[in-house]
């Protein structure tokens, strides 16, 4: 009966020792699972760590070009503003305006047109001032319009050298009926005809200024509205050039 006892008491302390034992086991065997995963997820979060770290590293030198770019950028456009303004300045310091404008458009049509440019320039530097210029002569006629061409439509100057003509826009009543004289503020052509056949107009509003030079002497004419129908017309000769 005690050795039955002694037996069964022996039995029980190595079942209680084994499952310890594979306690333990599984109990090391787990631990070590979850240090391995532990060093495996501080890797994990180390080599993110480093990832981020150098694409911080990456964006901040790109941010760093970007901010030389721009400011490069910057400097090239006030540079070409600058020069933009300077151009402007030396256009505008340069470029002929008004009168002397004018006069170098007509020495550039004159030139494509087969002048030669010593002719030019022999005809500017003999041009003098003051100008020995005869007194003007005024004359007026009757202005036609395309419903009205009667007589008195013409005047003759320098002794019929040069025939002057024209027409008008016919001017209208309060209530729109068409008058039988030209209106003055309307559209109005002048025909200055010379005594070979030669022909040159002037178109606009009066008062027109018109130029023709005959047989070496400069005419300029001033054409102004005068008495209903009427159009006075100035000639002021001056030799040439």
């Amino acid at each position: 009966m005690t050795l039955g006892l002694h037996d069964y008491e022996r039995r029980r302390r190595r079942r209680f020792w084994g499952s310890t034992v594979k306690f333990l086991l599984i109990l090391g065997v787990l631990l070590a699972i979850g240090l391995f995963a532990y060093q495996m997820g501080v890797e994990q979060v180390k080599g993110r760590e480093t990832g981020l770290l150098a694409e911080n590293a990456q964006l901040g030198q790109a941010n760093a070009e970007l901010s030389r770019s721009v400011a490069g950028l910057r400097a090239a456009a006030q540079n070409a503003e600058t020069k933009v303004s300077e151009l402007e300045a030396r256009l505008a310091r340069e470029l002929p305006t008004g009168d002397l404008a004018r006069l170098t458009e007509l020495a550039r049509e004159r030139l494509a047109a087969g002048v030669e440019a010593k002719r030019l320039v022999f005809v500017l530097s003999q041009i003098k001032t003051p100008r020995a210029c005869e007194k003007p002569e005024n004359k007026r006629f009757i202005l036609p319009t395309p419903v009205y061409k009667g007589p008195n439509s013409t005047v003759g100057f320098a002794s019929g050298a040069i025939t002057v003509s024209g027409e008008g826009t016919p001017a209208r009543s309060p209530t729109g009926n068409v008058e039988g004289w030209f209106d003055p503020k309307g559209l109005v052509t002048i025909r200055f005809t010379e005594a070979g056949g030669r022909q040159t107009e002037a178109k606009g509003t009066l008062p027109l200024h018109h130029t023709v030079v005959s047989a070496g002497i400069e005419h300029q004419f001033t054409v102004t509205a005068g008495a209903r129908s009427f159009v006075e017309v100035t000639d002021e000769r001056c030799p040439f050039p």
